[in-house]
């Protein structure tokens, strides 16, 4: 498996050089990643994609993330990286303008170094789904009650990136959609 390229970033989020996603992790160096947090309005009740990582992943196998998220590669916008990963992690294409910007968080602990934009996603929960299993062990349509409670029960269960963009998600999202009405 190819190693990717990322830019590494300063405490500004500037790009400053670029290197394998391996030295980028192992040096602990600022970085860039993209986080999609979908929902389904049905009839039952609003409800929250999770997926759950491949048991083969190197970090974090088998617990929850975000719905969509992965790195930003290098030269690649933050929409761009959202855009890709959608494709590549769900199967669901869209543009740039399908998604509502939340905003960004700054690169911590939780994040693993990466400055992470946040979106939101509103599909049907009957849109068809397609995942790299070597990526994804599967995607998971949850009642947001029911997940936060787990979330606030059982934070292990998920990875502290998530954790840290659905707490960033919900102190935000209200002024978010407010903008978005505006325009």
């Amino acid at each position: 498996m190819p190693d990717d390229i990322f830019d590494i970033v300063d405490e500004n989020d500037r790009v400053v050089g670029s290197a394998p996603r391996s030295e980028v992790h192992a040096k602990g160096l600022l970085h860039r990643s993209a986080h999609v947090l979908i929902f389904s309005d049905s009839g039952g009740g609003r409800k929250i994609l999770l997926q759950k990582r491949s048991k083969f992943k190197d970090s974090h196998p088998g617990i929850y993330t975000t719905s969509c998220s992965g790195h930003v590669d290098s030269g690649e916008t933050y929409d761009e990286g959202a855009v890709r990963e959608m494709r590549e992690e769900t199967g669901v294409r869209v543009s740039p303008s399908d998604l509502l910007k939340i905003g960004k968080i700054r690169a911590c602990r939780d994040t693993g170094n990466e400055f992470s934009y946040v979106y939101e996603l509103k599909i049907p929960e009957s849109a068809p789904l397609k995942f790299p299993p070597e990526e994804v062990e599967s995607l998971d349509w949850v009642y947001v009650a029911d997940f936060e409670k787990s979330l606030s029960g059982h934070p292990e269960k998920f990875t502290p990136a998530f954790a840290r963009v659905y707490e960033f998600y919900k102190e935000r999202a209200g002024g978010a959609r407010q903008n978005q009405k505006s325009k």
